[in-house]
């Protein structure tokens, strides 16, 4: 009987504790593409007796596995892996008499508040009795991402001070955390054998950091995590499965 395969499925990935067990495990929701490169480093013997120089042995230096997937939804948590990075959420506040526009503030030019998505924005200048700037006349506010500039200030005093309420927002950084390791799933079917199902498991895999993020794109944008498969020497050593994973057919 022929076995054809062309997989489809649900990925999931999880933290491991200290027992090598999967923990905190959640689906980085669509994956696009998921593969696995396996390679051996090899010596090759050439014989030197019959003039043919042929390879007599090949002994395997060393083995390596490579995975590949391609997410296409921005959580917080899937760019934190992406990025090596953290999540924190800012509950959101409020600020008075943050200087804005400097000394001098140039006409026209942009400039930024501490915090984005402004509320109840109101902006005075510096005299004795301080003046309040009028929206539209005085300058213009990108509440959403907290930015003024200025359109007219003949006859203000600067620095310029803005008091707002801000909102809630998720802040992502970047390099901020060390090589993460996930356990991955694959919950799949395969279409190609009417849908008989497939359970794929890859114990530890060492993700490298994103290579590449389209952030501006005329297509779908989606990322790429390229990480290593590493033996789990929490698992006993099995000469049929091994320590790295395990491919189960269920129908």
């Amino acid at each position: 009987m022929s076995y054809y395969a062309s997989f489809q499925g649900r990925v999931y990935l999880g933290e491991r504790n200290t027992n090598g067990e999967p923990i905190n495990v959640r689906s980085p929701g669509n994956v696009a593409d998921l593969s696995l490169s396996l390679k051996t480093d090899v010596i090759e013997h050439y014989e030197s007796q019959t003039g043919q120089r042929a390879v007599d042995l090949r002994l395997v230096k060393q083995k390596s596995a490579t995975v590949a997937l391609t997410i296409e939804e921005f959580t917080k948590e899937n760019l934190s892996l992406a990025l090596y990075g953290s999540h924190v959420t800012d509950a959101g506040g409020s600020v008075t008499d943050e200087p804005v526009g400097g000394a001098a503030p140039v006409i026209g030019d942009r400039y930024f508040l501490a915090h984005p998505k402004v509320s109840a924005l109101t902006v005075v200048d510096s005299a004795g009795t301080p003046a309040t700037l009028t929206a539209g006349t005085h300058y213009t506010a990108d509440e959403d991402f907290g930015a003024i500039q200025f359109l007219d200030v003949t006859g203000l005093t600067a620095p310029f001070k803005a008091s707002y309420t801000f909102g809630a927002v998720t802040e992502i950084g970047i390099f901020t955390q060390p090589l993460p390791e996930r356990f991955l799933r694959l919950e799949g079917v395969n279409t190609a054998a009417g849908n008989a199902k497939v359970l794929i498991e890859l114990y530890r895999v060492a993700f490298d950091p994103l290579k590449k993020f389209d952030i501006i794109s005329n297509d779908l944008n989606k990322f790429e995590l390229e990480g290593s498969l590493l033996a789990d020497s929490t698992k006993p050593y099995d000469a049929v499965l091994g320590q790295f994973g395990r491919i189960v057919q269920l129908g």
